[in-house]
């Protein structure tokens, strides 16, 4: 499930990362560096979210979040997160009057940013987030989030995918050439990729909790074993 996001941010760095990441974990992102900018992207465009920083070079966003909830900016209900450096009660209270939704403190930990990113659209538009568990293992699929004993942790692509393979049915054995095709895209040429990346998830699942994790059976496919199997 993938949500429409706007991004507000007049930090090139912050804007290529949130850009970057959250692409890759399925949503649809466009990005504004200006109150402006996002004030004009939100009249043209259906955004399920926007994530605002509230200090922009052309004002405060919060005054785009007044427009928006007063109906001078596009859809009155759409998801309206603040983003800021600020931590202080006044600040987080202001936010709230003005008509946010949630309110993230920088530094923020990505991982957290997206589960309340999904929790928010799931909220405000009726998706049911699925989530897949297995022990201690939690995967929420509409964040593209694992938690283990509650704690998160942070996945690459190719290595998500795998263990969302798995843990769909961590008692069967997945065949190794079907692994390759359903994530990488083919059937032939070695396996040695798919073995690279079981390694890693198997090393970074056990870091967290003690396995076994990952199992390489008799070297012809994979499975998910949990502590508590």
């Amino acid at each position: 499930m993938c949500a429409s996001l706007l991004v507000v941010e007049d930090d090139q760095e912050a804007a290529v990362f949130l850009s970057e990441n959250l692409r890759d974990d399925g949503h649809e992102v466009t990005v504004v560096e200006t109150a402006a900018e996002a004030v004009a992207a939100l009249r043209r465009m259906r955004a399920d979210i926007a994530l605002i920083d509230v200090t922009l070079p052309d004002g405060s966003g919060l005054e785009i979040v007044r427009m928006v909830r007063a109906g001078e900016a596009g859809a009155t209900d759409i998801g309206l997160i603040a983003v800021s450096g600020r931590a202080a009660e006044r600040d987080r209270i202001r936010a709230f009057e003005r008509g946010v939704d949630d309110y993230i403190v920088k530094p923020f930990s990505y991982p957290e940013l997206l589960l309340r990113t999904a929790s928010l659209d799931t909220r405000l538009h009726g998706r049911v987030a699925a989530v897949i568990a297995a022990g201690p293992l939690q995967i929420n699929l509409a964040a593209r989030a694992v938690t283990i004993d509650g704690a998160l942790l942070r996945l690459p692509g190719k290595e998500y995918e795998l263990l969302v393979a798995l843990a769909r049915d961590p008692h069967k054995v997945q065949m190794k050439e079907d692994l390759m095709e359903r994530i990488w895209g083919y059937r032939n040429g070695g396996t040695r990729t798919l073995d690279s990346h079981a390694s890693r998830l198997r090393r970074r699942l056990t870091e967290r909790s003690d396995g076994p994790w990952v199992i390489n059976n008799w070297s012809v496919g994979y499975s998910l074993r949990t502590v508590l199997q």
